[in-house]
């Protein structure tokens, strides 16, 4: 990533599950040297441009199972067979964000592209967010900021 102008997009959302990352049904079966995924991805952004995706999916079949142990996470090539990119969502407010699904099937991972352990994904996507949310709470915050200000100063010119 640092020598070519290479994109990654973060598929961990999907549809049904939202922000509950743990409630995910996307899952990877182990299968010789690689790995199978299937399941579906929602609201991902940079997608659409992405080279390559980090993929949260769960290998732990056993639904009770802690997310702390159930999920991996693995490093896939954009232009692997079985990857389907959808249509761009059209955001309320933010239009530039290329947002789409990500659907994977039968999609076939190499063993080599677990991101650190088998079981430990969970972990990983979670200290993903503890660096990225707080900018995108202090973004809304400046956002609400400037929507306040401009609303008194429009009912004050009234």
């Amino acid at each position: 990533m640092v020598e070519a102008p290479l994109n990654a997009a973060y598929c961990v959302t999907e549809p049904g599950a939202g922000s509950d990352v743990s409630g995910a049904k996307t899952h990877a079966v182990k299968k010789g040297d690689k790995w199978v995924v299937n399941g579906q991805k929602m609201w991902i952004t940079n997608s659409g441009e992405a080279n390559w995706f980090f993929l949260l999916a769960r290998t732990d079949s056993d639904p009770k199972a802690p997310a702390s142990k159930a999920f991996t996470g693995f490093i896939v090539d954009a232009d692997t067979p079985g990857i389907t990119v959808g249509k761009k969502e059209i955001n309320m407010g933010q239009r530039c964000s290329d947002t789409r699904g990500v659907s994977f099937e039968d999609v076939e991972i190499p063993d080599e592209n677990v991101l650190g352990e088998v079981g430990k994904g969970f972990v990983i996507a979670m200290k993903a967010f503890d660096h990225t949310r707080p900018p995108v709470a202090a973004g809304a915050v400046g956002l609400a900021q400037r929507a306040m200000d401009e609303s008194i100063k429009y009912a004050k010119e009234r």
